[in-house]
């Protein structure tokens, strides 16, 4: 293998085989890889189909049902993921919820935490869901996408 590449490159026709070479590698990129590509691309194979279209996007000015479910979710994933001592509660309704589509939810809340030998203080978490199923009473029709708690203070 070694003599024949040293006879290829010593030889009085290397320029033409390496001439030939990229040609053959652009041919072959042009007729068959990038026509399989464009073909992957243009199929609807990394689209999600839209689920709802009626709700509106953005910041959500009133709370809904479904919200207060995407709240109650949030609150068990952050209690889950550890963040918080144990036996805390999480008091009152207030949060705000950012409509993401595809039934897919930003949702920002606080909860006061006693520190050790502090007073109360209010830390704030933030979470992504989804209602990945139909009864969006179930915990299980839940996704949780992502849960960041800020525990450096509010």
């Amino acid at each position: 293998m070694k003599d024949f590449f040293n006879k290829l490159v010593r030889s009085k026709y290397s320029l033409i085989y390496l001439i030939l070479t990229i040609g053959l590698l652009y041919a072959l990129q042009e007729k068959a890889i990038m026509p399989l590509v464009l073909k992957v691309v243009k199929s609807e194979a990394f689209f999600e189909k839209p689920v709802e279209d009626n709700e509106p996007l953005g910041k959500l000015d009133s709370k809904t049902e479904r919200t207060a479910f995407a709240l109650a979710n949030c609150r068990e994933a952050v209690r889950k993921e550890g963040h918080l001592p144990e036996g805390i509660k999480f008091e009152g309704e207030d949060y705000e919820t950012w409509a993401l589509g595809n039934r897919q939810y930003l949702i920002r809340s606080s909860v006061k935490v006693a520190e050790a030998g502090q007073a109360t203080v209010e830390k704030l978490f933030a979470c992504t869901v989804r209602l990945t199923g139909e009864d969006q009473t179930k915990p299980e029709s839940w996704t949780i996408l992502g849960v960041d708690y800020n525990a450096e203070g509010s």
